[in-house]
């Protein structure tokens, strides 16, 4: 059974690392690089038009990958890695749902889960 493809958005990285990305696409992933951009300024027009499942993005010297968790409130249906400056490492942000059984559920653990303070006795 095949991959489904996965359309990406590269943003401000390096050529080396675009060249890495490329050849997983080749290689190993069903990956179609829809948009190539190299500043930072054209990322929000693209995401409105393009819709990717996909964006990479490569962070600047001495920034934190706060910038990923920014793409991915734009677009929460994606998932968003943001590759330090040399590409030693990666962060990927992506929106998780999540479910929590609470069997028998009491007051006391419904209202743990809705976040609401328990009263106090």
């Amino acid at each position: 059974m095949s991959l489904p493809e996965t359309r990406a958005i590269i943003v401000t990285l390096p050529t080396f690392l675009r060249d890495v990305i490329a050849t997983l696409a080749e290689d190993r992933l069903p990956l179609n690089i829809i948009a190539d951009l190299d500043r930072r300024a054209d990322v929000a027009a693209a995401l409105e038009s393009l819709v990717p499942d996909l964006v990479v993005v490569g962070l600047r010297a001495g920034e934190t990958d706060d910038v990923g968790r920014d793409i991915l409130a734009r677009i929460p249906s994606a998932r968003v890695i943001a590759i330090s400056d040399g590409g030693r490492n990666a962060y990927v942000h992506e929106m998780c749902a999540c479910r929590t059984v609470l069997l028998d559920v009491s007051a006391d653990a419904l209202a743990t889960a809705i976040g609401a303070p328990l009263p106090r006795v």
